[in-house]
This record gives C-alpha cells, sequence and structure tokens, in this order.
C-alpha cells in the first residue's frame, strides 16, 4: 500500500537527509475535535475525555498520511501552499501499524459507565468529521518513549516497513532536482521523482510529464 506524507520544502529536505519523519503530537493537532469523537454535553464525560485525551498525549504521537496525492487541498493545507512535498511510502497491505480514519457526520454516542473497550478505543483514535474526508487520511501511532527524541521534537526512522518510493515536488517548489537527490542520496537514488502541476482540465494536482521544466 503506498501512502503520501505531505511536508514543507524545508523540513522535506530534512526529513530525507536524516531519513526520519516529524512525530505529531495529540494535542497540537490543528482539528480540536481530534480525539473527543464522543457527545460530551454531559461534563463528567468531558472531564474524562479530556484527562485521557492528554494521558495519550504523554505517551503517543502519530504519523499522519493520505492514501493519495492529487487533491489540491492537501497540497495548500500540508504542504505549504504547494511548495512543499509529498513523499510516498510503501507500507505493508497487511500491517496492523496503519489505520484508516472514520469520518463521520455526527458525534458518537458516550458509552455508558464502563471501562473503554478497544472499539471504543479505535473510535476515539479515528474519527474525524466528514468535511475532512478530502484527506483519505491513515494513521500510524508511536509510542514516544522508542521514538528518536530531538530537543523538543520526536520523529520515526525509515525502515523496511516505511521506505520511501517516490517524491513528488510541489508546483511551486524551487527545490532543483540536484538538491532532491542529495537529500536522498545514494541508500535512496532509485526512488520515482518528479514535480507536479495542476490539472487543465480538472481541479486535480497532477504529474508534470515536461520533465524540461523542472531543472
Amino acid at each position: 500500500m503506498r501512502l503520501y506524507h505531505f511536508t514543507s520544502q524545508k523540513f522535506g529536505l530534512l526529513a530525507l537527509k536524516q531519513r526520519r519523519l516529524k512525530i505529531a503530537r495529540i494535542n497540537e493537532l490543528n482539528d480540536p475535535f481530534e480525539f473527543l469523537g464522543w457527545n460530551l454535553r454531559d461534563r463528567r464525560v468531558r472531564a474524562f475525555m479530556r484527562n485521557w485525551k492528554n494521558e495519550r498525549d504523554r505517551e503517543f504521537g502519530l504519523l499522519c498520511f493520505s492514501r493519495k496525492w492529487s487533491n489540491p487541498l492537501l497540497w495548500g493545507h500540508y504542504a505549504e501552499k504547494h511548495h512543499g512535498i509529498a513523499i510516498g511510502f510503501d507500507v505493508p497491505d497487511n500491517s496492523d501499524a496503519y489505520h484508516p480514519v472514520k469520518y463521520r457526520r455526527k458525534r458518537l454516542p458516550a458509552p455508558s459507565d464502563r471501562e473503554l473497550t478497544g472499539a471504543d478505543v479505535d473510535d476515539l483514535l479515528l474519527t474525524k468529521f466528514t468535511a475532512w474526508g478530502y484527506e483519505s487520511e491513515y494513521r500510524c501511532f508511536c509510542r514516544l518513549a522508542e521514538s528518536i527524541h530531538d530537543g523538543s521534537h520526536y520523529f520515526e526512522p525509515f525502515t523496511e516497513e516505511l521506505k520511501p518510493v517516490e517524491v513528488i515536488v510541489g508546483d511551486r517548489s524551487t527545490i532543483t532536482r540536484a538538491e532532491l537527490a542529495g537529500a536522498l542520496g545514494d541508500p535512496y537514488a532509485d526512488v520515482t521523482s518528479y514535480k507536479a502541476r495542476p490539472a487543465f482540465g480538472s481541479f486535480q494536482v497532477i504529474r508534470n510529464k515536461n520533465d524540461a521544466l523542472w531543472k
């Protein structure tokens, strides 16, 4: 399965050079409804859920991917307004580490007083409002204690199960072929790379087949 990670020009090149992806922190995600997919009208449920989310934030982070790269909103929101890049990774189809997000119109009812089940936790970790559906998001959760800690940030290293195989350079990016090749280095010299552009006849981002335009 191929999944795409969108990032800025600067940090995309750095990720390729350092062979790692930055782990997103739960309490810093751009959607305030993250991990709070239940109906929270009950004050006790609200208090419980805020504590539960804070506990998860101290223990876990996540890597965010998309199943596709052609949606212009992904480039506008997550790739520095089309100046950044999308890195394609091949991950095992049968891996239990990568989870598709569930997009829902309504918040879920909070379960009555009982211990959370595995299904409850999955719902909380993976539920988002349907308006986010354009992301076609997959998530990989990382234990912070087992990740690379660098300053105030955490990183997940590239591995055989998180292997870059494709780099798509945004239409507005100033990354040159030489800069990208230098960031990839010999270990990833066979990674497919090309420049993107807005399609002429649809609202999609597509491959620019005129390779001469990317110096």
